[in-house]
């Protein structure tokens, strides 16, 4: 029996064989297995023992459909790589590797020739699908990538310094023509992922907290699912998905709390199955802030036919408009970096309104699109003012206000939309600015006396929602559960179909629920569904989660302490995960040895489960007595302590003893 190791680190020929539908040879040994095979790719999460654990490790053959393998299982049976022979041919085809006994990563060598092309990651390790076609170990192309995902390789790019992986989460001339992306709109978008290596040596030149120790945690957005720009919009020819302001949330070296960082994605569409960046990533430090919209999502200006003088300059619109359109792009496009001065940034932001004002302007005989730039105005410097990046923008925001309250007809949505936004860059500056306790209660107490006259004032404006469940939050989080619970009851009332009036409803069975049975039935993260009806005659403490919040990992040692304590006696735990999505949460799980049943629905803190019961912090408990009612809701892991032997009807066992 034959048995050798490929040049390129491949198990082969010899050591896998089906003839006549058997398998032989006496097969590699863990040590062989462990210190040979790794995976070609960087980031990947696999178990792999230590040393000293080898001998505790198997490896077997087995057979696997048409096929066979030798199947490595660590000391306590759990699957931790397979290599498989899937046309048998003596020779393996596909190398498996695993985490907590679930396959994340797969190699495939397609064409038989004992290199691999493709590399997979799969179930908690995410769903990334690489095309290596010269087979020198490098991913050439994408043939799969969530945006989520593109955002990891986008910032593992720029830890790296790896312009050549960058390039391939970038959009290229290719990806627009296959899109019909308009010629204009195009070249500004070709513009900004241009010439990538140095842009990538020029953002790390300037950045003072990525290292190469750091690491990416997450993806984010301004909104919780993708934009669908309408084909009609005229800026392509087909639909396009996209995500406007995508952002990475970063783990660096620096001490807690200043360990994360926000780097900013950007506009990042969707081709095919792939998602791909329309710039190059930058990381958010100091005063750094980018007001921009994407080039995608700037408001196109209109004439006749309604074509967008942004995705068609010239052809039916106003020059001047067009110019201003290309200089706001322009000055976008060399916003400050995070070690510019602060007066680089007063400047900035004070170009761009002097820019935005003349644009509204001229746009005056067309109602439609001069909101739509005095809109982008008003967020621009409640942006600036929120991130402290302009200290004259409250100032112009005021004087906005009062002209446009002479301008506007009577009822115009306008005169609420920036009184809202004036009122949120007020607080900002009144939190910024206070140096007590005293001075941050008083800035708290302002706050809610303005929502309340907002929402008195503009009771169906369009941000009337978010300022009364900004209302009844604070309320809650004051302690003044009674008047919380009245706004909650008037936003459900007044505005049933928002998402914030879904939650205000659910925020009222929570509040309401103690004493009552809890309505909590929604599909598990491993499938089916888990309904706590089926959990009687048990204490079950429900736990709403994330794996991004801090304060649940830290809850946790606590936790399983309890649970080990008291399950003989009934005792068990159901978490509802409020991650946005699954990816992850298992492993998560595994690695913190999290053993109790999950329920998870898309959506994260806007899911169903979360909206049910309007979850506003994290994390959030009930405790249910033996008898399936709400027994307390515990604001932490020691009042689930102090009251589980009451739930568990302990103390009335002893006393009937």
């Amino acid at each position: 029996m034959r048995r050798r190791l490929l040049s390129c680190g491949v198990l082969g020929a010899g050591l896998l064989s089906l003839s006549a539908g058997t398998l032989r040879s006496e097969g590699p040994t863990p040590e062989f297995v462990f210190s040979k095979f790794v995976p070609r790719q960087r980031d990947v999460e696999i178990e792999t023992p230590k040393p000293t654990e080898y001998a505790k490790c198997t490896v077997k053959p087995e057979k696997l459909g048409k096929g066979s393998a030798w199947l490595v299982t660590g000391q306590n049976g759990q699957v931790l790589r397979r290599f498989v022979d899937t046309n048998n041919d003596d020779t393996v085809d596909q190398w498996r590797y695993y985490n907590n006994g679930i396959e994340v990563y797969r190699e495939i060598d397609s064409n038989f020739n004992e290199k691999p092309d493709q590399f997979r990651w799969l179930n908690t390790g995410g769903s990334r699908w690489g095309i290596d076609s010269n087979e020198d170990k490098n991913i050439d192309a994408w043939k799969v990538l969530s945006a989520e995902e593109a955002s990891r390789v986008a910032v593992n790019a720029l830890l790296a310094n790896d312009a050549d992986m960058l390039r391939l989460v970038l959009i290229t001339a290719e990806d627009l023509a296959q899109l019909k992306i308009e010629d204009s709109v195009q070249k500004q978008m070709l513009a900004n992922v241009s010439n990538p290596a140095a842009k990538l040596r020029d953002v790390l030149s300037k950045t003072k907290s990525l290292t190469p120790k750091s690491r990416w945690m997450r993806f984010d957005a301004a909104s919780a699912m993708p934009s669908m720009i309408p084909a009609d919009d005229g800026k392509a020819a087909g639909d396009l998905l996209l995500y406007e302001n995508a952002m990475a949330i970063i783990e660096t070296e620096a001490a807690p709390p200043r360990n994360s960082l926000l780097v900013q994605i950007g506009e990042i569409v969707k081709i095919g199955d792939v998602w791909k960046l329309t710039q190059i990533p930058l990381p958010i430090e100091g005063n750094q802030v980018q007001l921009s919209a994407g080039v995608l999502m700037q408001p196109g200006q209109s004439g006749a036919g309604d074509v967008p003088a942004a995705a068609n300059p010239g052809a039916n619109a106003d020059p001047r408009v067009a110019a201003l359109v290309k200089q706001l792009q322009e000055l976008d496009g060399k916003a400050p970096t995070a070690d510019a001065s602060p007066a680089a940034f007063v400047k900035f932001n004070s170009d761009r309104a002097t820019v935005l004002k003349q644009l509204i302007s001229a746009t005056a005989k067309d109602p439609k699109d001069q909101e739509n730039w005095i809109r982008q105005l008003i967020d621009g410097l409640t942006s600036a003012v929120q991130t402290g990046a302009y200290e004259g923008g409250l100032d112009q925001l005021k004087l906005l206000e009062t002209q446009l309250k002479s301008q506007l007809k009577a009822g115009s949505p306008l005169a609420s939309y920036i009184g809202y936004r004036r009122m949120l860059a007020e607080y900002s500056v009144a939190v910024q600015t206070a140096k007590t306790s005293a001075a941050q209660a008083k800035a708290q107490e302002e706050w809610i006396k303005d929502l309340q006259g907002f929402v008195e004032t503009h009771p169906k404006a369009e941000d009337a929602p978010d300022a009364m469940i900004q209302l009844a939050t604070g309320l809650e989080f004051a302690g003044k559960a009674g008047e919380a619970r009245k706004w909650f009851a008037q936003l459900a009332e007044d505005h049933p179909k928002t998402t914030a009036g879904r939650k205000a409803v659910g925020a009222m069975t929570r509040l309401d629920v103690k004493g009552k049975p809890l309505p909590l039935a929604f599909a598990g993260l491993d499938g089916g569904k888990v309904d706590i009806r089926n959990y009687r005659d048990k204490a079950v403490l429900v736990v709403f989660w994330a794996t991004w919040c801090k304060p649940c990992f830290e809850d946790l040692p606590k936790l399983k302490a309890l649970y080990q304590q008291y399950r003989t006696q009934g005792f068990e735990v159901i978490g509802v995960n409020l991650d946005n999505t699954p990816n992850g949460v298992k492993g998560y799980m595994q690695q913190n040895g999290m053993t109790w049943p999950q329920i998870h629905e898309a959506g994260g803190l806007e899911s169903p489960p979360s909206l049910a019961f309007g979850v506003i912090s994290l994390p959030t408990m009930f405790l249910v007595d033996k008898k399936g009612n709400v027994h307390s809701r515990p604001a932490s892991i020691e009042d689930v302590k102090a009251a589980l032997p009451e739930a568990l009807e302990l103390k009335m066992s002893t006393a009937t003893k």
